[in-house]
């Protein structure tokens, strides 16, 4: 397999003999591994968002791929996320002959699998079950005669939990239990980024979309426990929204479906920028200073021209001399730069400035 998205469509591994084709039928592993990944389980693979790492797209590298050699399973170290908990998978290999791997088989009385001779088969699923310790399980179904024209099925009893599938693993005869092929089964969840396009009502953008979605058929939003999020422009939510012009993120609430912010609890609520509040010192001596900040304060939602930024001005040594300075008469600013201006007529000797500013943490 080239990426990690073919482990369903082609398989070119010496270990594996087919994948799921155009004239294959979809495996009940499969479909339960579809199911789980419409409920947000599956597989993480973190490597796909180090850019720089060669085998950041690989299908076998990683991310609990299986392979085996003789009738050893060998389960790649990787992340799995589960009903809303991630799981870290460390790297295993289990003999599934070896009397000491009984464990791995809950499911089946922790007794491994057998073989009555020739031409019976298995079929054994890999899955993830955090109860047991390394959370890598096993479980086969029953064996059945290939001789007479029938195949094995897949087993279902690990299904009483949410899972995932890892490989469907083909038990054949060979003078006892022997590995036929192993199927990749897993399915993935993209760790990032997350793409969401802005909600956009074409006809008044200060609008938000208060559960219309798309299709303006009204949903029912409030319903206690529930909320979406969502995208768009904060242009016409309050006097001077930061973020005007720009897509940023907002959460719908359970509570109220105002479409700006609400008299009362609940609502559109606008989460990016996020507030982040510095604090930065430097000398001042009462002439007229400049001082660099690392970012670029936000600015008031209430005034266009204020920004959250206050300076206060003081003597290190006693007696004690404090001063809060007035935005736009005392001090400026003009991008990240902060101008305390010189000869302000308060009385003392000032030897520092402390200025406080709130920014979203980014240029």
């Amino acid at each position: 397999m080239a990426t990690i998205g073919e482990g369903h469509e082609r398989a070119a591994q010496s270990y594996q003999d087919d994948g799921l084709l155009d004239q294959d039928i979809l495996t009940s592993p499969t479909l339960t591994n579809f199911n789980e990944r419409g409920l947000l389980n599956g597989v993480v693979p973190i490597l796909l968002n180090d850019i720089n790492d060669s085998n950041r797209n690989s299908s076998t590298v990683g991310n609990c791929a299986v392979s085996h050699s003789s009738t050893t399973l060998s389960i790649a170290a990787g992340t799995v996320l589960l009903d809303g908990v991630f799981h870290s998978i460390g790297a295993a290999s289990i003999d599934i002959t070896s009397s000491s791997h009984t464990g791995k088989f809950p499911k089946n009385s922790s007794t491994l699998p057998t073989l009555t001779g020739a031409n019976y088969e298995r079929i054994l699923l890999v899955y993830v079950d955090p109860a047991i310790t390394g959370k890598i399980a096993m479980i086969y179904g029953n064996e059945v005669n290939t001789g007479s024209g029938v195949y094995p099925q897949s087993p279902s009893a690990h299904l009483d939990k949410q899972t995932i599938v890892l490989a469907a693993v083909r038990l054949t005869y060979s003078s006892g239990v022997a590995v036929g092929n192993v199927n990749d089964k897993r399915v993935f969840l993209r760790p990032g980024p997350l793409p969401l396009s802005a909600l956009i009502n074409s006809s008044n953008a200060a609008t938000s979309p208060i559960n219309t979605l798309i299709t303006n058929n009204t949903g029912n939003l409030p319903i206690t426990d529930m909320g979406f999020v969502f995208a768009r422009d904060p242009t016409g939510l309050g006097s001077y929204p930061n973020g005007a012009g720009e897509t940023h993120l907002f959460f719908q609430s359970d509570q109220t479906t105002s479409a700006n912010v609400p008299t009362t609890s609940g609502g559109a609520y606008q989460i990016t920028p996020v507030h982040r509040t510095s604090i930065k010192t430097a000398s001042y001596n009462g002439s007229s200073t400049d001082v660099v900040l690392a970012f670029e304060p936000l600015g008031s939602q209430d005034e266009a021209s204020t920004k959250l930024v206050e300076v206060m001005i003081y003597k290190t040594g006693t007696p004690r001399f404090i001063a809060n300075l007035v935005q736009g008469s005392d001090f400026t600013i003009s991008g990240k730069t902060v101008t305390i201006n010189g000869s302000l007529g308060y009385t003392g000797t000032p030897t520092n400035a402390k200025i406080t500013y709130v920014h979203a943490g980014h240029e």
